[in-house]
């Protein structure tokens, strides 16, 4: 679960949350404060730590709501 906790980390950090671990896989991350900048500071951050360029159909915000949509994404481009 390397991947869930980098993901995590990194919102922790784009959000401004403390404990990453308290960052539910399943919760909508509106309710942690994501707006469109965090957004796409997020997938900024993702980016570089994972060298991936994400495709623009990966962005639409049903993929990028939760920590579990993200792994999905994500793990599509380290196949």
């Amino acid at each position: 679960m390397e991947l869930e906790k980098t993901i995590r980390n990194k919102l922790a950090e784009v959000l401004k949350i403390e404990n990453p671990e308290e960052i539910s896989l399943e919760k909508d991350l509106k309710e942690y404060g994501m707006d469109s900048l965090n957004a796409i500071e997020l997938v900024v951050a993702l980016e570089m730590e994972f060298g991936i360029e994400f495709a623009e159909d990966d962005l639409l915000v049903d993929n990028l709501c939760t920590v579990q949509k993200l792994i999905l994404v994500v793990r599509k481009y380290l196949v």
